[in-house]
């Protein structure tokens, strides 16, 4: 019986293949989930915005992990007033139910160690996304912070404006450059008010931020993790009514007791409130597996 042999051409032809399709999966950070393969949503907002129509609201989330990077999608809008767009990720075993204030130096986050995450969330990391105009500078800073340590990185006006797409440099709290887009033309999604949103018309933005991150950078997750995001007032102490995973309607914002009033400081516990307010990033996909398995395939049979 004659043996087939695969050719060398053949094998090196499989592995090109393979390799752009697994390129093809890599989204460009660039505002817009147009054109990339994220994937499904991972969390869609239930709950119209309190914090202004088309100027802060989170519409969906979107995540994958490609070529050792996390790559993150929040649609929607956040208002060039400072507001925070407050970010935290769980990708390590351990790590903190309540908000720990070991950073008292980094953007006054202080006010927030009475924020309790739900059971089963204990964040590892924290970034902190702003804009807005200082001393009649447009700015976009990133912020990323290692919870439990002192160790955060600060990073201003990384666009040269409110807009556009960079990657910043390293520091204490990131040792790989993060890539930062934002694109602030939605004009759709989740309408004003505190009831049930049109979910449909959520999912049908397509623009807002956008971020990779190194898993090296988040402990090295060998599978999936989980992430919160949610929009914070610029005091860090007043919490909208847009969490992803959302809250559930009719919801008006939580403020700083969870009730809509002022404080000064953040306490909440997000137990007390329907829902899982976080979402979960599944681990990497197989096709650079399915690839070696196919290159091995052929090894075998020449």
């Amino acid at each position: 019986m004659k043996r087939f042999k695969a050719s060398p051409t053949i094998a090196v032809a499989t592995v090109a293949l393979v390799v752009a399709s697994a390129n093809a999966f890599q989204p460009t950070v660039d505002g817009t989930i147009a054109g990339d393969a994220y994937g499904p949503a991972r969390a869609v907002q239930a709950v119209q915005t309190q914090f202004g129509d088309n100027q802060s609201e989170l519409n969906a989330a979107y995540g994958t992990i490609e070529s050792g990077r996390l790559y993150l999608a929040l649609t929607g809008n956040l208002e060039a007033n400072f507001n925070k767009l407050e970010i935290f990720i769980d990708s390590q075993a351990g790590g903190f139910n309540q908000f720990p204030n070991t950073m008292p130096g980094n953007d006054g986050v202080g006010v927030m160690t009475g924020l309790f995450f739900d059971t089963g969330f204990d964040a590892d990391y924290h970034l902190i996304i702003r804009r807005g105009n200082a001393g009649g500078n447009d700015l976009f800073d990133v912020d990323m912070a290692i919870l439990g340590t002192a160790n955060f990185s600060a990073y201003s006006d990384i666009f040269g404006g409110l807009e556009g797409s960079a990657m910043t440099g390293t520091g204490p709290g990131n040792a790989s450059p993060l890539e930062v887009a934002y694109n602030n033309a939605n004009m759709a999604g989740v309408a004003g008010g505190t009831g049930a949103a049109d979910q449909a018309a959520a999912m049908a933005v397509q623009t807002g931020l956008e971020l990779s991150i190194a898993l090296s950078d988040l402990g090295n997750p060998a599978g999936a993790f989980n992430i919160l995001a949610f929009v914070n007032g610029s005091g860090h102490h007043f919490a909208s009514n847009q969490f992803l995973g959302s809250l559930t309607p009719p919801q008006g914002n939580l403020g700083g007791d969870g009730n809509g009033n002022f404080t000064g400081e953040l306490n909440i516990d997000l137990d007390n409130f329907a829902g899982q307010q976080w979402f979960t990033v599944p681990e990497p996909g197989s096709l650079l597996l399915l690839g070696a398995g196919l290159v091995g395939l052929l090894r075998r049979r020449a």
